[in-house]
């Protein structure tokens, strides 16, 4: 399941914002301020994680996600783009949040960490392969409507502000079938998950016998005071924002500045996701 999530994820921080700055600029050039909003709503997700479950969150946030990506691909209302963009990205984020959260309740402790890197693993793989070729399948789409060869869209594709009338439509045309293809791939996570069984004690600390006093749960709360807490917490928000206030802006800077054709700036942005992780 959650190799079609880093699937997913492949396609939306690369194509799929090279397309919003087609639909909907005011989106892009507000997107921290939408960053920002799903951030805060990310968090209000995950508290509520031990009322509800992981498997009711993910078959609420699942087929959410597929329905306002394909939301977007079906009206040019911006407002209406913007605001399906804050909810599905939303829900891509928890996912990513909460996997962590469920390896800890289902996996035994003796292979947790194994399976952890396995489930990175296949994640990163998923996200770097559509990645990659998300930017050709955009090309190869446009080549299609176009009625013209790939290396001829392809250069068209490094300047798409020269494009108007039908050859626009058509470039326009070739993402949204992308994305849609990529909402009809996240059903498939949704059918995967509802597979998973889970009980009030997977996701639910149960209540002890006796009350917890305010002096035991302040001693609860220090021990996580301490240096590799403090340190991981900085990593993490430093990580996150740099991933959400410049890098988001990458494939629209190679694309629609530097002129660097859909194809080969996914082919970049790519290599570059693979090989993130042995930095």
């Amino acid at each position: 399941m959650y190799g079609i999530l880093g699937a997913v994820t492949g396609i939306t921080n690369d194509a799929a914002l090279s397309y919003y700055k087609i639909v909907a600029p005011h989106l892009i050039s507000g997107l921290n301020i939408f960053n920002a909003a799903t951030a805060i709503l990310m968090s209000l997700m995950i508290a509520t994680v031990h009322k509800y479950g992981y498997r009711n969150i993910l078959l609420v946030l699942l087929p959410m996600t597929a329905i306002f990506m394909a939301l977007t691909c079906v009206t040019t209302n911006q407002i209406t783009i913007m605001i399906a963009y804050t909810i599905s990205w939303t829900a891509i984020g928890v996912y990513d949040l909460m996997y962590p959260l469920m390896w800890t309740s289902y996996v035994p402790r003796k292979i947790r960490t194994k399976m952890f890197s396995v489930v990175m693993i296949v994640n990163l793989i998923t996200q770097t392969i559509c990645t990659f070729f998300g930017g050709k399948a955009v090309v190869w789409f446009f080549s299609l409507l176009q009625g013209t060869s790939y290396r001829d869209a392809s250069i068209a594709s490094g300047r798409p502000e020269l494009m108007h009338g039908q050859v626009l439509a058509n470039y326009t045309n070739a993402y949204r079938i992308l994305l849609v293809i990529t909402a009809a791939v996240t059903m498939l996570a949704f059918i995967l998950a509802l597979f998973i069984h889970d009980v009030p004690r997977d996701y639910r600390s149960e209540a002890s016998e006796e009350s917890t006093t305010p002096a035991q749960k302040a001693a609860i709360y220090k021990k996580l005071l301490n240096k590799r807490t403090i340190m991981w917490i900085v990593y993490i928000a430093g990580v996150q924002l740099g991933a959400r206030l410049i890098a988001v802006y990458v494939p629209i800077y190679l694309n629609n500045y530097l002129h660097i054709p859909r194809d080969v700036s996914s082919s970049a942005i790519g290599v570059y996701d693979l090989m993130y992780p042995l930095m």
